[in-house]
């Protein structure tokens, strides 16, 4: 059902998101900001056509929502105040609180990646062997050997992959965002070998991971997930949660080790990290080097030492991708 604003600018709002969808802009976010914004206005009968900054803050302060998500509302409000001032309307907003990241990932180790493939490769859900048996465990490798993000992996299509020079172009990335993967030749030389598997098959010839129950259309998430957290318990990874900043172990947490590995690779190698952070950066699909830091805090006691070693360094990452796939 549409939202309805009724706001003293629910006109200015849906021009304003109007405006941002015909230019192409991701307006997901943006759209529950004002939403929020609007039920707020409405329920304290501001009728008054302007936007002072203790009504913004106001407003926040009402927001049961993470720093971090508080801080986005001010900055989504911050262009919808722009856009009321081009019209001749009073608007102003508080200052962005500071924030940093709380969230803890987990990193699988090295023996536990290495059960997590072997039981992949031989796992079956059922007596009946289905096609995610078959499909799942190339799908796994790139998550790892890429750091790619679930939804990003599944909706991959062979137009996508050019398996001359081992690159994917990633066109449904988070905010609508495009980018080019590289690849190692071991996964490009993989890729290469499931593609003939999968035209014999007569299977997959648009999507890489085309669902069974959905021709024509990828794998769902949640479909992937189920068989993934199978997997870890045949694998006997297992994990208790200390506080609610810890995530667990899950498909996103093979993004979190491709990172890990890479910045380990990075060191090792002599690299400078302000000199390669943006490029991993770039190639993670993130804004700045900034989104990236959280990828190198852990739970994992594992990596204690290699966690010193990243703070000594103040800095992020590296672009480099080719570790060697298990």
């Amino acid at each position: 059902m549409k939202y309805i604003y009724t706001s003293a600018f629910a006109y200015e709002m849906e021009r304003y998101l109007r405006l941002l969808s015909e230019s192409g802009r991701y307006i997901g976010q943006i759209q529950s900001s004002l939403r929020s914004l609007d039920k707020y206005l409405t329920e304290n009968s501001m009728r008054e056509k302007s936007l002072p900054a203790n009504i913004v803050s106001a407003w926040i302060s009402t927001r049961n929502v993470s720093v971090r998500t508080k801080a986005q509302d001010i900055s989504i409000i911050k262009g919808f105040a722009k856009f009321l001032v081009s019209l001749g309307i009073e608007a102003s907003h508080p200052e962005s609180p500071k924030v940093s990241s709380t969230y803890v990932p987990y990193l699988f180790s090295d023996e536990e990646l290495a059960r997590i493939f072997s039981v992949a490769d031989n796992f079956e859900v059922g007596k009946i062997q289905t096609r995610s048996t078959v499909i799942f465990p190339i799908l796994l490798r790139l998550l790892y050997g890429c750091g790619l993000r679930l939804g990003e992996g599944r909706s991959i299509r062979w137009q996508d992959v050019d398996l001359e020079n081992g690159i994917i172009t990633i066109k449904e990335a988070k905010n609508l965002k495009q980018r080019f993967v590289p690849m190692d030749e071991s996964m490009t030389k993989l890729l290469r070998g499931y593609k003939v598997m999968t035209q014999a098959d007569g299977i997959c010839d648009d999507y890489l991971f085309e669902s069974h129950c959905n021709p024509g259309e990828p794998f769902r998430n949640n479909t992937f997930y189920e068989w993934f957290m199978k997997v870890l318990s045949a694998a006997d990874v297992y994990y208790a949660k200390h506080s609610n900043r810890e995530r667990g172990p899950c498909p996103h947490s093979l993004r979190h080790c491709f990172t890990h590995h890479s910045f380990l690779k990075s060191e090792n190698e002599g690299r400078r990290f302000e000199d390669t952070a943006p490029f991993l950066a770039a190639y993670l699909g993130h804004d700045s080097p900034k989104e990236t830091e959280a990828y190198l805090s852990s739970n994992h006691s594992v990596y204690t030492q290699s966690h010193k070693r990243v703070s000594d360094a103040l800095g992020h990452l590296f672009p480099e991708v080719c570790f060697d796939e298990n």
